[in-house]
């Protein structure tokens, strides 16, 4: 009897070890199913159906190869578009990305007031971007906008700011230095969770202030700066709400970004095969971009 008892023990004990491995997955199974159905799914189409002269009616049309990625290649409004994307980047990373980092810093410093003044950053990350342009198309206006009044208030002329080639970039993207957002916050936090036997080091050392900042701080929340770089950099190469409620991609196109073209593309043109060919372009140099940075930064911690 005996041998049975303990065959019959070592049958539960499997099953029991198999049913407990395969618990985990149920419970992500779900999310794995609904990531490749909405998002994975989706990227195969537009790539399938970059190939084909889309036909509404008759989906997907005409295969037509290569010939929707080189039309776009040789067309001057799509390297325009590249172009506009590159400098909305420029600023973006100097505008938002920079000032949020500062903020942190200066917040860790206080000893009173650090959660109003945390709270205050935040507030302005709580209004939707639809009322911010609103709110900023008012102060751009040329005629009765507050920023014109201020430039008559010191005794200068008056600025088409969103109608200027010159300007529209940047004051498309300005609005987001105002406030720092939840990023504040994160880096704030980074910086809380900093060892204070490191900072006690630095203090005996006589490193203190914004050398201490420099050579402690920031090396010390260095992951998270370039997680934040990584999504700051794709975002801004997906830019498409902020230029087209502010401008629509005007004027003459100088705030076109890739994102707006791609979206007249289909919404204008009423071309859907080439537009799936400008997202897979796109997606091809964000995702270069990207290994290229993971690589750069593998490269500077080792």
């Amino acid at each position: 009897m005996e041998p049975t008892v303990n065959a019959s023990w070592g049958t539960i004990r499997k099953t029991r070890s198999r049913s407990w491995k395969i618990i985990p997955w149920l419970f992500v199974l779900p999310a794995i199913i609904f990531t490749v159905w909405l998002r994975y799914y989706p990227m195969m189409q537009a790539m399938y159906v970059s190939f084909f002269q889309y036909d509404v009616i008759h989906p997907p049309g005409k295969f037509i190869g290569l010939k929707n990625y080189l039309f776009l290649l040789n067309q001057e409004a799509y390297w325009d578009a590249w172009m506009n994307t590159l400098v909305f980047t420029a600023l973006i990373l100097i505008i938002t990305f920079i000032p949020p980092i500062i903020q942190a810093l200066l917040l860790s410093e206080l000893y009173k007031g650090r959660k109003f003044f945390s709270t205050l950053f935040l507030i302005p990350a709580l209004v939707p971007l639809s009322v911010n342009v609103i709110l900023w198309k008012w102060i751009w206006h040329p005629d009765y906008g507050f920023a014109n009044a201020v430039l008559k208030f010191l005794g200068l002329q008056p600025l088409q700011w969103l109608n200027d080639a010159d300007l529209t970039k940047f004051s498309i993207i300005f609005p987001g230095i105002v406030g720092g957002g939840v990023a504040v916050l994160l880096y704030l936090a980074a910086i809380m969770g900093v060892a204070k036997e490191i900072n006690e080091a630095a203090s005996i050392d006589g490193c203190t202030g914004f050398r201490r900042m420099l050579y402690i701080t920031l090396p010390n929340i260095r992951f998270l700066i370039f997680i934040q770089l990584i999504i700051t950099v794709i975002g801004a190469f997906q830019l498409l709400d902020a230029p087209f409620q502010f401008t629509g991609g005007g004027p003459a196109g100088v705030s076109t970004s890739m994102g707006v073209f791609i979206y007249n593309t289909v919404q204008q043109d009423l071309s859907y095969g080439r537009a799936n060919a400008a997202s897979v372009l796109l997606f091809i140099v964000i995702a270069i971009i990207t290994i290229f940075q993971v690589r750069m930064n593998k490269s500077q911690s080792e």
